[in-house]
């Protein structure tokens, strides 16, 4: 049997912030729904603040400003999906305009979200986001 070779994907994600809250996605990878923050894969060529500000505005409606990198990831991530292992990057934003989206995004995106920084439902998340959203509230000051 031959082995599948292992890919490598560069994530970055946006975290805005409103007060204690913080927006969240509700979305869908192949057949599994999952939470998340807005964002997604660096494309090759692509440069990493590029791609979030892409991604930021796909997902949410929203132009963000990124404001400081919030945390990298510190693991070995490797999807449950597919062959790839994934090294993620989260950012704090700030909105710059642009109209919150109601509903998803018509691709990937079912909903969007508020949820308080500190009752993110952790149980629905991939686990390179479970690493940042224990140590979001910290990172946040809350």
């Amino acid at each position: 049997m031959e082995k599948q070779a292992l890919t490598f994907s560069c994530r970055i994600y946006g975290v805005l912030r409103e007060g204690s809250r913080v927006l969240m996605t509700r979305s869908r990878f192949y057949d599994r729904e999952f939470v998340n923050f807005p964002g997604g894969g660096v494309e090759l060529g692509e440069a990493p603040i590029a791609a979030l500000a892409r991604e930021f505005k796909e997902e949410t409606g929203l132009k963000a400003r990124p404001a400081r990198i919030l945390y990298a990831s510190e693991g070995l991530h490797l999807s449950t999906q597919k062959p790839i292992q994934i090294v993620s990057i989260y950012w704090l934003v700030e909105k710059l305009g642009g109209r919150l989206r109601d509903g998803g995004n018509g691709d990937d995106v079912l909903s969007l979200f508020w949820a308080e920084a500190g009752r993110i439902p952790t149980g629905e998340m991939f686990p390179s986001d479970r690493e940042f959203t224990a140590r979001l509230p910290a990172l946040l000051g809350l």
